[in-house]
């Protein structure tokens, strides 16, 4: 086997971060429009874009950064087309989780797809209701079925303040398939 040294795999990191952090902001925002329509209905509300958009994209930074370590260039290149045609198509997850098993095998593939979709759009809603000022918490709810698993269970209608949210997502752990409600201030 070769060793392509650190400096090679520190370039291949970084191209790979330029590749996906559109993509990852890109879910952000489009997670931060439908949260902003589903508070629209409720309550008037004016959002500075322009927050939003900039919290955005220093959380899909930050993410992406810890994302791309260790995923190959081979990888790279399938994952960052299967996801920018998916976001496109406007198709389910299950077509992306249809796409990425190719490479990855059935259960990694559903593993990825659901995991990191849940991620991007827990952390779009947030950014927009914390820009809204109207939402003062977050309601961590569950998909309220069999599959729910023991770590989420408990959190199913938690409250906890949007500053702070919750430590551990959603998701709580890979597959997680729990998602966030504003908690509306009320005057």
């Amino acid at each position: 086997m070769i060793d392509f040294g650190d400096e090679f795999w520190s370039k291949e990191e970084d191209e790979l971060r330029r590749q996906l952090l559109p993509i990852v902001i890109r879910i952000g925002l489009a997670a931060a429009e439908t949260a902003l329509a589903a508070l629209q209905m409720d309550v008037s509300v004016g959002v500075d874009w322009t927050l939003i958009n900039n919290e955005v994209q220093k959380w899909a930074f930050r993410y992406t950064y810890d994302l791309v370590k260790g995923i190959t260039n081979t990888t790279r290149d399938f994952l960052s087309s299967s996801i920018t045609d998916w976001i496109s198509s406007g198709q389910p997850l299950d077509a992306l989780t249809d796409v990425i098993e190719q490479m990855f095998g059935p259960v990694r593939a559903s593993l990825i797809a659901a995991t990191e979709v849940t991620r991007a759009y827990a952390e779009g809603n947030q950014e927009t209701w914390r820009a809204s000022g109207v939402v003062d918490g977050i309601r961590w709810m569950t998909a309220e079925d069999e599959l729910v698993c023991p770590i989420c269970a408990p959190l199913d209608g938690q409250e906890a303040d949007l500053s702070q949210g919750f430590a551990d997502g959603p998701p709580a752990h890979p597959n997680c398939r729990c998602y966030l409600q504003p908690v509306v201030k009320v005057d």
